[in-house]
């Protein structure tokens, strides 16, 4: 991983912008900036707008995708530094071209669709505006999941197997830049991640098997500075119901957004979750 950076408020310079996608991640690095007391500009297209506004020291709320917009907010800002965090649902992209300003146009024209190409192009977008943007994992380190049992309970041995299984179909498909996660079932592949994301594939993966362990990992190449997997309660929860029993996640490489009631949690259902 890179070497720490100081993300901190130097003064004279505004706190860090944060680009809010959906989820608790965005959240929970808005309350560390905000007790840290440097709350940040947050630039958001989600509706539930509650959670963040009290952490902000200004929040926009975007209509459509804006590149731009958001190159304007942070240089009015002053933020030196941006940070991406949470999930934006690619359907967008498809759903809502006409509403686009020229630089979003711009980044979508020359970048494949692919999350590790597009994900690679906005990051150079705002670093050739000279906006920096952070790793959000060295803001969270406290989140990033450890290796070996992280819950209750041990996998099985069924489950190992299964677990081995996933990390050898990831090892295939992480490359390609889709199956982020898999779900497979006594040796067999059920479900894998694309599009939905995460939490919907396991939904999808209970329909069909109701049994199963989930592993999600990350491709080699990918950029830590805002592209880790994440997992948090709502990963328990889609499991329990699914009829999922185990968790594996990749070590140092996976962020566990509200730890204590996501292992809580898998204690409750009695959901093995490890680091691999």
């Amino acid at each position: 991983m890179s070497p720490v950076l100081d993300w901190t408020q130097e003064e004279g310079k505004a706190p860090p912008a944060l680009i809010a996608g959906e989820g608790a991640l965005p959240v929970a690095i808005a309350q560390k900036l905000a007790g840290e007391g440097t709350p940040p500009l947050i630039l958001t297209l989600r509706d539930d707008l509650d959670a963040l506004r009290p952490l902000a020291g200004k929040l926009v709320r975007l209509r459509a995708p804006s590149l731009g917009r958001c190159v304007r907010e942070i240089k009015s800002w002053g933020a030196p530094a941006l940070i991406m965090a949470g999930r934006v649902p690619k359907r967008v992209i498809y759903c809502l071209p006409a509403l686009f300003d020229p630089l979003t146009r711009s980044v979508l024209a020359r970048s494949l669709r692919d999350d590790h190409s597009l994900l690679g192009s906005i990051v150079a977008a705002f670093e050739t505006e000279g906006i920096q943007v952070l790793p959000y994992w060295q803001i969270l380190p406290e989140f990033l999941a450890g290796k070996g049992r992280l819950a209750e309970r041990d996998p099985t041995e069924r489950e190992i197997v299964d677990v081995n299984c996933g990390r050898e179909i990831l090892r295939v498909t992480l490359p390609c830049s889709f199956g982020q996660a898999v779900a497979v079932a006594d040796g067999a592949v059920v479900a894998v991640e694309a599009m939905e994301g995460t939490d919907a594939m396991i939904e999808r993966a209970g329909a069909l098997s109701g049994r199963g362990s989930v592993v999600k990992m990350m491709r080699a190449d990918q950029d830590l500075r805002y592209d880790l997997p994440t997992i948090g309660p709502a990963t328990l929860e889609a499991m329990h119901r699914a009829g999922l029993t185990c968790l594996a996640v990749e070590a140092g490489r996976t962020l566990i957004v509200d730890a204590d009631d996501t292992l809580s949690l898998a204690g409750k259902y009695g959901i093995a979750v490890v680091g691999i």
